[in-house]
């Protein structure tokens, strides 16, 4: 009797824990990105979410790093459990901020759920309509998003508030990556499993990226003068590399990815803040027989992420 009690527990406690975890109601924040010929183009992004059953609906916000572009967007759409998939279409009128010569993007997204340790994740691709034309047509669209206790935009806010709170505050809003000096030379570095956990600060999702290959490269430098920065690696949540400078002589390693629905997770943790804070680095992404350049920073406050998602 005992031992079927206990079955009991378990299988109930196996249960709830599983709906649990994918429990979408909430706040995510991180970015929305596309790569074109010219260039990554990569905007916060933010997701209010409420869940009832498999029905999802709520708000998107996407807001530019510059502080000139603001768009509002309602949504609704459905999540499918045995797929950790949500497919979800944004709708309605948009209350949007932009210049004149820029018009909002009603979009529609495919996103899936990802839990490393603590935090969770939604990234997929995304794609829009504006009242003349596709948006971005022919371009790579990304999202990633992590879910978040407070979010930039109160939920308490009424839209005209959230608007105003924007244009007002825009400082917090902005992060504006130093200029890109291009690096010298490579040196190998294996893994380093001596720390076993990142350290307790907030994760700002800086760049998304798409692949198809079951291996990716990276090669990581100095950002433009090397003033002593010292970084350690986590690739989801676990040790890769701990307490290294970097340079012009790359950091060179190897993330083997399993092609799943699944994101994987590239922390860079500051160490130090070198002699010209913030901590600034250039990671180089060999991927799919591209090559990509992408600038990260990162303090004592918070960690650079890089996202990883499967491309479909």
């Amino acid at each position: 009797m005992i031992k079927k009690l206990l079955l009991l527990f378990l299988t109930v406690l196996i249960s709830v824990e599983s709906t649990t975890a994918q429990d979408l109601s909430g706040f995510w924040n991180g970015k929305i990105s596309r790569k074109s010929g010219k260039g990554y183009g990569a905007d916060n992004f933010e997701i209010h979410i409420s869940q009832y059953g498999d029905r999802v609906s709520g708000y998107t916000f996407a807001y530019s790093k510059d502080s000139s572009r603001f768009v509002l967007f309602r949504f609704s759409g459905q999540y499918n459990k045995k797929l950790k998939l949500i497919e979800m279409s944004e709708f309605g009128n948009a209350f949007v901020l932009l210049p004149d010569q820029f018009h909002p993007c009603e979009k529609k997204f495919q996103l899936y759920y990802t839990k490393i340790n603590n935090t969770k994740y939604l990234t997929g691709k995304w794609s829009g309509i504006s009242i003349d034309t596709t948006c971005y047509p022919d371009e790579e669209l990304f999202v990633a998003v992590q879910k978040v206790k407070i979010p930039f935009f109160s939920d308490d806010m009424t839209i005209s508030e959230k608007i105003q709170d924007y244009i007002q505050h825009r400082d917090k809003y902005t992060n504006i990556a130093p200029d890109y000096k291009k690096p010298e030379n490579a040196r190998p570095i294996l893994p380093d499993t001596t720390r076993r956990e990142p350290k307790n600060r907030s994760l700002d999702i800086q760049q998304i990226l798409a692949v198809k290959d079951t291996v990716i490269y990276i090669s990581l430098y100095d950002n433009a003068e090397n003033d002593g920065d010292t970084v350690s690696v986590f690739i989801n949540k676990k040790p890769f590399i701990t307490m290294q400078r970097i340079s012009n002589k790359p950091i060179q390693f190897a993330i083997p990815f399993t092609n799943k629905n699944e994101a994987i997770e590239l922390i860079f943790q500051a160490e130090n803040l070198g002699e010209i804070p913030p901590n600034t680095g250039v990671m180089v992404v060999e991927a799919d027989g591209k090559r990509y350049e992408i600038r990260v920073q990162s303090d004592f406050e918070k960690h650079a992420v890089i996202i990883f998602t499967p491309y479909k």
